[in-house]
């Protein structure tokens, strides 16, 4: 058991003769039990921060595995909610490539098809194009047959109707009446003579009328009329010449 220093001041010594001084040892006893005191209080004190030191080693050594836990859980945490993050990163770029994919697809399934219907479309005007051309074609022939079937026989009909007009049988019936009065009958060519004007003018209308019909029917054949109503005898005083 370790002394104190109350022990150290009790203590008591047998005296002999030719002993130690008893003074100086008492004075030296009470030195060593002021050393004594000291001592213990400082190993008190240095206990106590002893003490304290070991409470605050203990608290940052817990405070220490309670970091390292945390750093741990942290990381742990950290590694899932990366592993989480690439995994829903893959899942969304997954997703977005076949949605891609998908939208690719049907952009182009609507293309072909606008290019099918269109190509349709098209085939389907080029198509009735055609066969409005070749209608139109065969129907433009059909017209030209049948102008120039109506334009042989309207030369034929003319032709035949000059012919007509130019034969002798036109001339006798045209002939002045005054051609068949002998010229004992006066009276009877002064009327006559009268009447010429009258009869020039009748027979420009005539003509005119005759003109005007052949040129709405034919166009090309109205200087031929014009030529072969000239040619007609005009009046009466050429004939008697």
């Amino acid at each position: 058991m370790a002394l104190t220093p109350l022990d150290i001041q009790n203590k008591t010594f047998q005296t002999k003769m030719r002993g130690y001084n008893q003074d100086d040892v008492d004075d030296f006893l009470d030195q060593v039990v002021r050393d004594y005191e000291d001592l213990t209080t400082k190993n008190r004190e240095l206990e106590k921060s002893l003490k304290h030191a070991n409470e605050k080693l203990e608290y940052f050594n817990e405070l220490k595995d309670a970091l390292n836990q945390s750093i741990i859980v942290a990381q742990d945490t950290a590694d899932k909610v990366k592993s989480n993050a690439t995994h829903e990163a893959d899942v969304i770029v997954k997703s977005a490539e076949q949605q891609a994919i998908e939208t690719t697809n049907i952009a182009e399934g609507r293309s072909n098809q606008m290019v099918s219907n269109a190509k349709q479309k098209a085939s389907e005007i080029i198509t009735k194009a055609t066969d409005d051309a070749k209608k139109l074609a065969t129907e433009t022939d059909d017209l030209k047959k049948k102008t120039r079937v109506f334009h042989q026989r309207l030369t034929l009909m003319l032709e035949s109707q000059l012919q007509q007009v130019k034969s002798g049988e036109w001339d006798e019936l045209l002939k002045p009446f005054s051609s068949y009065i002998e010229d004992s009958h006066s009276v009877i060519k002064e009327v006559l003579s009268k009447d010429e004007d009258l009869d020039n003018h009748i027979e420009n209308e005539v003509k005119s009328e005759v003109v005007d019909t052949v040129e709405k029917i034919s166009p090309e054949v109205t200087e031929t009329v014009e030529v072969a109503w000239e040619e007609l005898p005009s009046d009466t005083t050429s004939e008697e010449e």
